[in-house]
């Protein structure tokens, strides 16, 4: 356990030829102790200057015990405490991230506090954090939460976000989370899933969910993420103009994006235009009709995973192997890969261009029939 954070030392009163009251507190730009000192020799009585020596030193630890850095609060606005930061970064944050991603920043917010208290820094300024305490916090929250590698480097993104926040407020002036440390996380193995098995696939949704097969057509032609179809609204689908709406609020990306419908929903659109617009497109976690609450996006790979393992399929045949299946077909029937990037709401073309490996090497393949 690491020792917790001294911020000062309390005030003690020195008599003698100078008489004079000194404390140590940290100096918020060197997080160094330094001394205060308050001369005295001016009360020209012995006994009184005493007297009056206990009363201001009481006075003093009082308010250093509560808190109080005299450095600090020349420092106006930039003394700004840890709690207090956390708090104005959640508050920014909420402006642009969804519900989900909140639920973590507050999660991973309530755990650091949570240790900021252990070692004493709650309610202190965000000056005194050092790059060892973020280090220890991850190794706490490690040993308390058994987290795996994903998770811990989450903790380490977040960690990396919040004290850029506070550099750019002015509450520190380097961040101390730069270059935590991080695990090696496995890619999530995937893999593009033939027209045969595709084929099977419809053909037991069909007749297990019909409703299942319009949410893997989402995905596969429109490359749609499983999140982003279970926020899906009657609202957002534009008869008129064939467009189905991917809202700011809803792409993982923050891009709205406009998408136009294929007949394969078409059909099923126009039968549910009737419903309120603030209808969820797919709510029933059964039956994946429409409805008034949202479902999760859990449900959508649970039930993929039944049909896997009824069909007897790899494991690598994931729900969202359709995307990647999908935007391999689309580039291997050669649609320019910057219309396939923005329809798959890439951050970059070279993101989609790595769907070209996997095409180009597929192609190779079926023309390599050389004998040998």
């Amino acid at each position: 356990m690491p020792i917790p954070f001294v911020t000062f030392k309390p005030a003690e009163y020195h008599k003698g030829k100078e008489s004079y009251i000194s404390f140590y507190v940290t100096d918020p730009t060197t997080q160094k102790l330094v001394r205060r000192k308050i001369k005295l020799n001016h009360i020209r009585l012995a006994k009184e200057r005493e007297r009056y020596a206990n009363v201001l030193c009481h006075q003093i630890n009082e308010k250093l015990f509560a808190g109080w850095n005299p450095l600090v609060e020349k420092a106006g606005a930039k003394a700004v405490t840890v709690d207090e930061a956390v708090h104005r970064f959640l508050m920014a944050k909420e402006k642009r991230l969804r519900p989900a991603s909140m639920r973590s920043y507050r999660s991973f917010a309530g755990i650091f506090l949570q240790y900021m208290k252990k070692i004493g820094l709650e309610g202190k300024y965000c000056l005194m954090v050092e790059k060892s305490h973020l280090v220890s916090f991850m190794e706490w929250a490690a040993d308390q939460g058994n987290l795996s590698n994903r998770t811990y480097n989450n903790y380490a993104g977040f960690l990396s976000t919040l004290f850029e926040f506070v550099v750019q407020r002015g509450y520190m002036a380097e961040n101390p989370a730069t270059n935590l440390p991080r695990l090696k996380v496995d890619r999530k193995s995937r893999t593009i899933i033939p027209a045969s098995d595709r084929k099977r696939i419809m053909e037991y949704y069909q007749k297990t969910c019909p409703r299942f097969c319009h949410v893997m057509q989402l995905c596969f032609r429109l490359f749609i993420r499983p999140k982003e179809i279970c926020m899906l609204q009657v609202g957002d689908v534009d008869l008129n103009r064939k467009i189905l709406r991917v809202k700011a609020t809803v792409s993982k990306n923050h891009n709205e994006r406009e998408l136009g419908i294929p007949d394969c929903l078409l059909d099923y659109f126009k039968t549910i235009s009737d419903l309120p617009q603030a209808y969820y497109i797919f709510a029933d976690r059964n039956t994946y009709e429409p409805g008034k609450k949202m479902m999760a996006p859990t449900r959508i790979a649970e039930r993929w995973k039944m049909m896997r393992d009824e069909l007897g399929f790899p494991e690598e045949y994931q729900f969202y192997s359709l995307k990647d299946t999908g935007i391999t077909e689309m580039l291997e029937a050669g649609v320019p890969a910057k219309y396939v990037k923005e329809l798959a709401d890439h951050h970059s073309l070279r993101m989609t261009e790595m769907y070209t490996h996997k095409s180009d090497a597929l192609k190779i393949l079926e023309w390599n029939k050389l004998e040998f």
